[in-house]
């Protein structure tokens, strides 16, 4: 119960040299096989899109969790909270995009008269553009930064004014998030390809950040589990979680199929471009994209057995997070570098250098406190939970 992580110097060297390298490897990288301007900066669209949607989506996890009174998850419950404190480095990263602007947004620069841009012009133009940047990070830092408040409030009170405030501020979340997470969506990935629209689309996204968060939060139970951490979590808690994970990546998949198979029944040009350039340019990461997020939790968790099994979930979960990546690949690169679009050295570590900061910003958090907030009121559920 009063277990705390410890970031020790042997974590923090391991990931700031990972960092280092990443960088010196990108660098390398774009010195050597000039990849052009469109492809690096939709690289940092990519990793911080990602890395951001796993924060967000694990601010998700809690306040569902939250406003549903659920217990089960109480002992796990700051592994998201930590998640969730990237969101601030996410936007300051975010504000660099500024400066490549007009290498992967074509609505921020072109020339001529184009009746679909004219008609998007109020909603996209680069001073509202980033104003509404402004706004989406100012709403998700502030209110998860109050549900990690009043949790650490619980750590040494155990006055209800501060678990009602959470379940308050987790309702406020969710309301608020609903509308950003879509709004942000069309603005950051869709207006890529701005001729292209799509009404389920901010759905999708969503459903990508949340199957995302479910696995790192499963790899990162693991992780403290195997360091001699999370000495209560059991395997009812991992049946849970490894519950969530295939549930909600059948519903991926069914939101992808969704779209996908309106689209092509519907036929209208405006809407199957999306599809045409992915098919015919990345077939094989297109299919490998559906295979992996569908089939791979599919069999790997259906059985009751494999969802108890620590160790089988997190490898399971370790390959939808890579799948998730090839997603967002998917969603982003094509429209942002077009015929510059490839999985490379370039890639591999951007993505490195980004998940290298995401964990160093994580331990931090994470280190700040008892890795079981012991005054919460739903404690006792989750301690003795059977699932």
């Amino acid at each position: 119960m009063e277990e705390q992580f410890i970031f020790r110097k042997q974590y923090r060297n391991i990931l700031i040299v990972l960092m280092v390298v990443a960088f010196l490897v990108a660098l390398t990288a774009v010195f050597a096989f000039r990849p052009g301007a469109s492809r690096i900066w939709a690289n940092i669209l990519l990793n911080n899109q990602f890395f951001l949607g796993i924060a967000l989506g694990a601010a998700f996890f809690i306040a569902v969790n939250r406003v549903a009174m659920s217990g089960w998850h109480t002992i796990i419950q700051r592994l998201p909270e930590a998640m969730t404190s990237f969101i601030p480095v996410a936007f300051i990263l975010m504000l660099l995009i500024f400066f490549g602007m007009n290498s992967i947004y074509h609505w921020s620069h072109y020339e001529g008269y184009d009746e679909v841009l004219e008609g998007k012009k109020a909603w996209l133009n680069i001073p509202f553009f980033f104003t509404r940047i402004v706004l989406y990070f100012t709403g998700w830092i502030a209110f998860t930064w109050m549900m990690r408040k009043n949790s650490e409030s619980l750590m040494i009170s155990s006055d209800l004014k501060y678990h009602n405030r959470r379940k308050i501020f987790a309702g406020l979340y969710l309301v608020f998030f609903a509308i950003t997470v879509s709004a942000s969506s069309w603005d950051w990935i869709m207006s890529l390809d701005p001729h292209w629209y799509s009404t389920i689309f901010g759905w999708y996204v969503l459903i990508s950040m949340f199957v995302t968060s479910l696995a790192f939060i499963i790899i990162l139970a693991w992780f403290l589990k195997r360091a001699g951490y999370l000495t209560q979590l059991r395997d009812d808690h991992v049946h849970d979680l490894a519950i969530l994970l295939f549930a909600f990546s059948i519903f991926w998949s069914y939101e992808w199929y969704a779209e996908y198979f309106l689209i092509w029944y519907g036929h209208l040009p405006e809407e199957t471009t999306y599809y045409i350039t992915r098919l015919n340019e990345y077939k094989a990461i297109f299919y490998l994209n559906i295979g992996i997020n569908f089939i791979v939790p599919f069999f790997g968790l259906i059985r009751v057995r494999s969802k108890r099994n620590l160790n089988w979930v997190a490898m399971v979960a370790t390959v939808v997070i890579i799948g998730h990546w090839i997603d967002y690949w998917l969603m982003i690169m094509p429209g942002a570098a077009g015929g510059d679009s490839a999985i490379g050295l370039l890639e591999i570590s951007m993505t490195i250098l980004y998940a290298g900061l995401f964990i160093f910003v994580l331990f931090r958090s994470l280190a700040r406190g008892l890795l079981i907030i012991k005054n919460d009121p739903l404690l006792d559920e989750s301690l003795s939970y059977e699932s």
